[in-house]
């Protein structure tokens, strides 16, 4: 799949916008048919769409030469998630996960059926994991202080009463969900057998 946008394929893009907005459609109908014709995914157009918007909307200049037709469409006031309501949802979820809990159902749980903010809550837990560790592992730390039980998104564990366990006790635990064949096989691995 390309991601590279030509001025062309620009300027079709925001053409099939600016009539699905004509029509009464909204601009998810122009995405999935560039999509089709692009080879690209529904996404990627979505968002080479609203990031050329912004540009466009700072250049009306550019635009105009370019004889690209900018939409005035309704959007939906962006609200972004404050620190605390990051970290109350990181907490949230690794409590939940040590409960035996799913991401999902903890989210959703949390969303109140909110389809749309459980997508957010969810899309905003696994881009914290992703891509800010240090901001998790402080909520570990203080889940650990309060001797809190929690699952570690990173080691894939659950830390109960706020220590983590050693690797005798892991390989212990391990060992005892096998059958008797693969524990013999477990115990030649170990002894190098």
């Amino acid at each position: 799949m390309d991601n590279k946008w030509s001025i062309d394929e620009t300027k079709r893009l925001f053409d099939l916008a600016a009539r699905a907005a004509d029509s009464g459609k909204g601009l998810s109908s122009a995405f999935g048919e560039m999509a089709r014709a692009s080879g690209k995914s529904v996404n990627s157009v979505r968002n080479y769409y609203y990031s050329q918007l912004r540009l466009f909307e700072m250049l009306p200049e550019f635009t105009d030469k370019l004889g690209i037709r900018t939409v005035a469409m309704r959007r939906e006031k962006f609200n972004v998630f404050t620190g605390e309501e990051i970290d109350a949802l990181i907490e949230t979820v690794l409590v939940g996960k040590a409960q035996g809990k799913s991401v999902r159902a903890i989210i959703a749980e949390t969303a109140k059926g909110d389809k749309k903010l459980a997508l957010r809550l969810q899309n905003k837990y696994r881009s914290t994991v992703a891509c800010h560790r240090d901001r998790v592992q402080a909520v570990e730390d203080r889940l650990a202080e309060r001797g809190a039980d929690y699952f570690d998104p990173y080691s894939k564990r659950v830390v109960r009463g706020g220590k983590p366990e050693d690797n005798v006790s892991r390989l212990a635990e391990y060992i005892s969900r096998l059958s008797g064949a693969e524990v013999a096989d477990a115990v030649k691995m170990l002894l190098g057998k």
